[in-house]
């Protein structure tokens, strides 16, 4: 929260010294300064709150409770019923009933109901007051780098925690009746989107038209986000801005006066953003809208940014937390853009000219929005900027074809059909566009999330940018006045001019314009470099010594490494998280600007330590393996043979690795330890490959999930013995079990460090207390990502230091 106030802390500074150099009024210059530690205050206060709420949840997660609300909201999916509850009492619930103490105040619950449940015959309805009984979970929080966090998403729309509803009770039937009415129209429409339009088209259709996005695939959701028009698919304020003209325009050839056709304008583009939902991006556009309406019927001049502003206020009065989320920062930040950069880029290249509105608009929402877009999805689709040019001017078409759909469609079929058919044709046309696009080289650049440092420069390298523009362009004006003035005075001072002389003003004329083409297209050329330059300013460094993040997959193992400009990966399953590929491995990678795996090492076949590779192999175009590398007597199992097939499409190398065999990866040396070629592994834990990481004095073993019987193989080797004898970070096999990491093993080790990676609350009671104890006789520190997340480890050579993504806490030690 405090390093995001950093951003209107910098923005009032600037406002405030561009004021005294421009000479406003000192209690207006010094007004952003006072909105600004108003709302650093709003924003202290607000977080005291959610301490407060969260020191309540946490009392109640996992208990069987009571709660008593209002529906704030309803939806069905995948055959459950999502509750929002609002204004909640929440008692204890036992054998005996609900207790008689005090109800605990939780604002807002999210219920999640099987509809196979049984409900006593209850129709719910907004408004209506419910009494349920059923188990409190928290919503997850991140625990890896580039992982969704849904708690600080909850949070920002006022939820507190989970509830597993098993029983309703009807309390209060009385419905909010515009609310409950705004649902059913919802509803209505989106019936009628799907009877008369094709599926994929009608799931579109109602993302746009009704803000309602669980029916647009999967595949077409992909699509749209790397080719960056997935803005297409949410509420913003190029549909409100359509909608609401639309309104404004028809009320006004009703009949309406500007005050009449204002205020029913603002009532309705309130109510329309109420039925998409009324998420903040579309509570900004109505606000904004209506900010116009009024500014009509008062006869003011409408102002973008203050309309804005004003928006900006009343939602972070609302929910501080609202500034934190990429959506939110996204959807200002356009605006921002286009009120505020465009203007001065089409100053600079000539309001007159062709195209020059859009080209300065496309351009400086790109730029403006750049930082905040690898913030939160960390990679750039290079090719938007032109493809935002082609499809945004079609998207009022497809809006015609969703309303025309539900209204025409009310009343004759064949009348909606052919509305939705009008818009078939211009999806098909993004669809084309985007798979077209995508098969160019280098479609999109993966940079990884950007630092406060970087943010900050690029801000102001932006502004210098930016005064630079404004001082070319006034320059220019200048020169163009100064050259019309000249004209001018030659015309009124002469009378007549030889026919020679008015052909050789012609032709210079003629020269000029061409030498002004020209100069437009030099200048275009001039923000494309630009836009390449803020590419590359984003482009990842190498890293500095070697980091290795252990990851919490769950119940499963997952270790990336990364030096200089290398990235090795050992293991990344989960036999606890289904699609640890999809939504914790791929997004880590991509934070961290990872996307091409030098070499993925699998320890063995087991379904822990492969399952997200594996995704990588399958499903993941935006990172490319180069090398993996199987253990050697796992050559015969199905599903390390299904993994180098899928190896081979992609054109991933495969190598079978066995004991003795060493690769070299920048300063960073692998050796494989054991099983070695002629070892008889007893079963696939056995398989384990053992790697030693050696860089500098920093000496790491990963184990896989090896047991006893290959620890006292590999203590019977002399030379591996000597090697063991240098390790001072273990990574404990097989998730801290019982049968693994025997005294003497420790003993022959005597690691500095050990890392357990293990699923909190798993079946197996992994870590065990024998280990714990035996690391704990070795005075070993031990990290858990059970416990603290993804564990990071850095090092130079010669200092390790390791920090937790949870707490933050590390320390440091010379070997």
């Amino acid at each position: 929260m405090t390093s995001w106030l950093l951003i209107p802390a910098f923005l009032a500074a600037g406002i405030v010294l561009y004021g005294y150099w421009r000479g406003r009024n000192r209690l207006w210059v010094l007004l952003p300064l006072l909105f600004l530690y108003l709302g650093a205050a709003w924003a202290g206060y607000d977080k005291g709150r959610w301490r407060e709420r969260e020191e309540k949840t946490e009392r109640m997660l996992g208990n069987y409770v009571e709660v008593q609300g209002k529906v704030a909201a309803l939806e069905e999916e995948h055959g459950a019923l999502r509750i929002t509850l609002k204004g909640n009492q929440v008692w204890e619930y036992g054998n005996g009933g609900r207790t008689e103490a005090s109800p605990i105040q939780l604002p807002g619950l999210l219920v999640t109901m099987k509809t196979s449940l049984p409900m006593k015959k209850v129709t719910l309805r907004l408004g209506q007051t419910v009494r349920i009984r059923g188990e409190i979970q928290p919503f997850s929080q991140a625990r890896n780098p580039g992982e969704f966090d849904s708690k600080a998403y909850y949070q920002a729309q006022g939820l507190d925690c989970r509830l597993l509803g098993e029983e309703l009770v009807m309390i209060d039937p009385h419905q909010a009746p515009v609310a409950q009415r705004l649902h059913l129209i919802r509803e209505w429409g989106k019936e009628i989107l799907y009877r008369y339009g094709e599926e994929e088209d009608a799931g579109i259709f109602t993302a746009a038209v009704l803000g309602d996005k669980r029916g647009v695939s999967k595949e077409i959701k992909t699509l749209y986000q790397k080719n960056g028009i997935a803005h297409l698919l949410a509420i913003s304020g190029l549909h409100m801005s359509f909608v609401g003209i639309f309104l404004y325009r028809i009320l006004r050839k009703a009949g309406l006066g500007y005050g009449g056709s204002g205020l029913a304008g603002m009532v309705l583009i309130f109510l329309y953003g109420l039925l998409t939902g009324g998420g903040p991006s579309v509570m900004r556009a109505a606000m904004m809208m209506s900010t116009g309406f009024l500014a009509s019927y008062l006869g003011r001049t409408y102002d973008l940014l203050s309309s804005a502003s004003l928006a900006l206020l009343f939602l972070a009065f609302q929910s501080p937390l609202l500034i934190t989320q990429g959506g939110f920062q996204l959807s200002f930040g356009a605006v921002f853009a286009i009120g505020w950069v465009s203007p001065v880029i089409a100053d600079w290249i000539g309001k007159e000219k062709p195209l020059a509105a859009a080209v300065s608009a496309s351009f400086a929402i790109q730029v403006v929005t750049m930082p905040v877009l690898l913030y939160h999805f960390y990679q750039i689709p290079l090719y938007s900027i032109f493809l935002n040019l082609l499809v945004i001017p079609l998207m009022g078409g497809v809006l015609c074809s969703g309303f025309g759909t539900i209204i025409l469609g009310s009343l004759s079929p064949v009348m909606g059909v052919f509305a939705a058919g009008t818009g078939h044709y211009i999806l098909a046309l993004y669809e084309f566009l985007c798979r077209k696009v995508a098969a160019l080289p280098g479609d999109s650049l993966t940079t990884g999330r950007p630092g406060a440092a970087r943010m900050t420069a690029y801000g102001l390298l932006l502004m210098v940018g930016l005064v630079s523009l404004t001082l070319t362009g006034k320059n220019q004006g200048e020169a163009d006045g100064e050259e019309g003035a000249e004209t001018a005075k030659e015309e009124g001072n002469g009378t007549k001019r030889e026919k020679k002389k008015e052909k050789e003003k012609k032709q210079r004329q003629k020269q000029k314009q061409g030498l002004r083409g020209s100069s437009y297209l030099g200048k275009l050329l001039i923000l494309f470099a630009m836009y390449c330059l803020c590419i590359l300013f984003f482009r990842p460094d190498p890293v500095h010594g070697l980091e290795a993040l252990f990851l919490d997959v769950g119940q499963g193992d997952g270790i990336l490494l990364r030096t200089e400009r290398y990235a090795v990966l050992v293991d990344g399953g989960s036999s606890s998280k289904k699609s640890l590929g999809e939504y914790t491995l791929e997004p880590c990678l991509k934070s961290l600007g990872v996307s091409v795996i030098h070499y993925a090492f699998i320890s063995h076949g087991d379904l822990d330590h492969l399952s997200g590779v594996e995704y990588l192999l399958d499903s993941c175009d935006d990172i490319r393996i180069e090398n993996l590398m199987l253990p050697y007597h796992g050559r015969e199992d199905k599903s390390l043979i299904r993994m180098a097939d899928l190896a081979k499409k992609r054109g991933t190398k495969v190598r079978y690795l066995a004991g003795g065999e060493r690769i070299q990866v920048g300063r960073l040396g692998i050796a494989c330890l054991y099983p070695n070629i002629w070892d008889v592994p007893e079963n696939t834990n056995e398989e384990s490959e053992v790697l030693k990481m050696d860089y500098g004095n920093c000496h790491m073993l990963f184990t896989g999930d090896m047991g006893e019987a290959g620890e006292e193989r590999l203590l019977q080797r002399p030379m591996e013995t000597r090697l063991l004898g240098e390790v001072n970070v273990l990574k404990t096999a097989h998730h801290g079990s019982r049968y693994s990491s025997s005294q003497a093993f420790l003993n022959a080790i005597k690691p500095r460090w050990a890392v357990i990676s293990y699923g909190e609350g798993n079946s197996y009671g992994h870590p065990h207390e024998e280990v714990l104890e035996r690391l704990e006789n070795q005075k070993t520190e031990v990290l858990k990502t059970g416990v603290s997340g993804a564990v990071k480890m850095w090092t130079d050579g010669e200092m390790v230091r390791f920090t937790s993504f949870i707490d933050g806490d590390g320390f440091s030690r010379y070997n």
